[in-house]
């Protein structure tokens, strides 16, 4: 079974898979070897390591997307890629997709901002329509060669216009054919268990790396989604800090490598 059935019948089980951010090929190995079940590609992580600069559009489709082949060549877990906006509006997008399924990467999500975007958690976000963005997961599911290729909608709209309309344009980008909704920085655990209960079917993510969502609710939530609420989500870890806690411990020779014999 390849690494992206493996991925899309992963997520509609019922726990939560733990996806650590990574910037490049050798972040993504040390959380491979952590034993987590797959990462993703952080647009902030890239733009930081490459640029030196925060997370507000100025990252090129082709500097992304290189660092995606670098890092799927370098794991055999699912690699799940920050697309933005998709680089431009739905013409653009079926490009985007087609590159990144041909890179090998499992998911991407996509925004619903206008560009230039910036990350979730800053302020200062403006958004397309929902009609405009529901054209551009259209646009993905028809450029798509494989179905086992998962579409992530990722709506900033929470902070911008409230949860009421977060959720609204949920149900809109998940009819639109979306195969995960990733509403970007829910406050507090009343806003995740409302979340939860709208979409009780749906495959979700949550991103606590961020200003937004407070970090004490891991714990919380983990126990909390399980226990009652069925709440299926991939979750994402940004800076992976359990990851880099248990490498600084780990000794050279016991990362391995499939390029030992040369190097």
């Amino acid at each position: 079974m390849g690494k992206r059935r493996t991925f899309k019948e992963r997520i509609y089980e019922k726990r939560i898979m733990v996806a650590p951010g990574v910037y490049d090929a050798f972040s993504a190995k040390l959380v491979e070897h952590m034993g987590f079940e797959a990462l993703y590609i952080t647009g902030a992580g890239i733009s930081a390591s490459l640029l030196g600069e925060p997370d507000v559009g100025l990252v090129t489709m082709t500097e992304q997307l290189t660092q995606a082949r670098y890092i799927v060549n370098a794991v055999n877990i699912p690699v799940i890629c920050d697309a933005d906006t998709g680089y431009g509006n739905p013409i653009n997008v079926i490009r985007t997709v087609t590159e990144f399924e041909k890179a090998g990467v499992a998911a991407i999500h996509l925004e619903d901002q206008e560009m230039p975007k910036r990350c979730g958690h800053l302020e200062g976000k403006r958004l397309v329509s929902k009609e405009e963005m529901v054209q551009k997961i259209r646009a993905t599911i028809e450029a798509r060669k494989s179905d086992d290729f998962v579409i992530i909608a990722h709506t900033d709209a929470r902070s911008v216009y409230g949860l009421h309309e977060a959720l609204e344009r949920g149900h809109a980008y998940i009819e639109a054919g979306a195969d995960v909704l990733f509403i970007e920085a829910p406050e507090g655990i009343g806003e995740l268990k409302e979340i939860g209960k709208v979409f009780s079917g749906t495959p979700l993510l949550l991103n606590r790396g961020g200003k937004k969502t407070p970090l004490y609710l891991s714990v919380k939530l983990k126990n909390w989604v399980l226990g009652s609420l069925s709440f299926r989500e991939i979750y994402r870890e940004r800076r992976a800090r359990r990851c880099l806690i248990h490498c600084r411990l780990l000794r050279r020779k016991e990362i391995r490598c499939r390029f030992r014999k040369t190097c």
